[in-house]
């Protein structure tokens, strides 16, 4: 399953910053849009880019605002099993509609809740291509260990990393963000450390420096 998301310019599509690729702590050259689609041959969750207030550059956090979406949701103790699960539903079709979904990005898991959980954004016309459009209703799950749910839309704090998401660096980077955020005045919610969320770009077994991953809290702006 691919992994991948961006954005360009303020309000454009999602497609453009998610793509600049980490490998061994040296960035690469960011992709186009079509380098992206073409990459991963996917779906992307549409977001806007929102200004830190400090200027903060990118590399150390960016701020999200995400469209609503339709997302498939189950509980995990190992990470196999939720995308078993997920990719059933998605993409082999085992839904009440009985139609195989596109893939879509990223693949989101909320290790400190318990059980944890594990997300796949659905997609278009479930997680709209366009802001202006509501998601519409997803086809109900064949699978009790699944459901569908609508996130309203949501802004986080995003910080980019590549390589393993092992539970010491996931939390160190949660460390750091949230020294970021409080550094420049911006609130997170008291829960914050139970909303976090690792999004996953790439496939489950991808090389260490092919893996495209992030950090994201939530924050109140």
């Amino acid at each position: 399953r691919g992994r991948g998301g961006s954005v360009a310019r303020g309000r454009a599509s999602s497609m453009s910053r998610v793509s600049m690729l980490f490998g061994f702590g040296e960035k690469k050259k960011e992709l186009t849009d079509e380098q992206i689609a073409e990459k991963y041959g996917l779906q992307i969750a549409k977001f806007d880019v929102i200004p830190s207030p400090s200027g903060a550059d990118e590399d150390e956090y960016q701020l999200r605002r995400y469209c609503a979406m339709q997302v498939a949701e189950c509980s995990y103790e190992k990470r196999p099993e939720g995308y078993t699960l997920l990719d059933g539903y998605t993409q082999g079709g085992e839904n009440a509609a009985g139609i195989p979904m596109p893939r879509t990005a990223p693949c989101l898991m909320l290790p400190c809740l318990s059980p944890k959980r594990m997300r796949y954004v659905l997609p278009s016309p479930h997680t709209p291509l366009d802001s202006t459009k509501e998601p519409v209703p997803a086809p109900a799950p064949t699978c009790d260990l699944l459901e569908t749910k609508n996130l309203p839309s949501f802004t986080v704090a995003v910080k980019r990393f590549s390589g393993y998401g092992t539970p010491d660096i996931v939390f160190g980077l949660r460390d750091e963000l949230k020294a970021s955020l409080a550094r420049d005045g911006i609130v997170v919610p008291e829960d914050v450390d139970s909303q976090l969320a690792l999004a996953q770009y790439n496939e489950l077994f991808s090389l260490p420096w092919r893996r495209d991953n992030e950090l994201w809290l939530p924050v109140e702006l």
